[in-house]
């Protein structure tokens, strides 16, 4: 496969509550089963042969293998600072809270990226998968014509392509909590025909029509990869998911 950096998007700290039950200051430092989830993340990475660097941007540990680099305001600044530090064009992204990611499921989300033609990815779960796998983990799920499904925490994109669109992805990034402005952005069209799929029937919206017009407004092929892997669905970015999988 071609060279791949990968970076590990590991923010600042968590609540206090948090903190003082995990003994932990940032999400990177929270232990899940035997080891900190930055070191879970770590080992599906480097199992797969065609990552090459890894960078973490974020509040993390220094070690080896990899490269800490200061978080920025956000996650979009996270984004930027990691494409800018990357040595090759193939960039895939992984948030740091993901203590169940394997390698192999890296690697099918990186190959399907790669064979899609398209310069950014999102990794898509079925929502059923996720909870089969993990029955005490509630999950944001939305309903398409393809069925339920949550979205994945791996996107991967070209890093030229990448940089130069950011600015638009900023402008929805901005907007995700404004329903005016991100109808604004994304079209009052598709806005209504997600609501509607939502309450009414799901055939009314599919992945296609959502690559179609996301690609229109960042001006650059998108695809989003349908992966069977739930673990790469199932992010503990919460005291709540922590303590369920600790209870479970």
């Amino acid at each position: 496969m071609e060279p791949t950096t990968a970076v590990v998007l590991a923010g600042g700290t968590i609540e206090p509550e948090w903190q003082a039950q995990a003994g932990a200051r940032s999400r990177a430092e929270v232990v899940v089963g035997d080891a900190p989830m930055y070191q879970h993340v770590l080992r599906a990475l480097q199992g797969v042969d065609s990552v090459q660097t890894i960078l973490i941007v974020g509040s993390a540990p220094a070690g080896e293998g990899y490269t800490v680099i200061p978080p920025g305001a956000d996650l979009l600044e996270n984004v930027r600072r990691g494409l800018e530090q990357s040595q090759t064009e193939s960039v895939l992204f992984a948030t740091v809270d993901l203590p169940f990611l394997t390698a192999e499921s890296v690697r099918f989300f990186l190959e399907e990226s790669l064979r899609s033609g398209a310069s950014l990815t999102y990794a898509v779960v079925p929502a059923d998968l996720c909870r089969e796998r993990f029955p005490n983990m509630k999950r944001t799920t939305v309903r398409l014509r393809e069925g339920e499904v949550t979205g994945g925490n791996l996107f991967w994109a070209r890093r030229e392509v990448a940089l130069r669109e950011l600015h638009r992805l900023e402008a929805l990034y901005r907007a995700r909590k404004q329903p005016v402005r991100l109808a604004m952005q994304i079209g009052l069209g598709l806005l209504l025909r997600f609501l509607l799929a939502q309450y009414l029937n799901p055939r009314l919206l599919s992945i296609a029509q959502i690559e179609q017009r996301v690609a229109q407004i960042l001006q650059t092929p998108v695809k989003a990869i349908l992966t069977p892997y739930p673990e790469v669905g199932t992010d503990i970015d919460r005291l709540e998911h922590w303590l369920a999988v600790r209870s479970g």
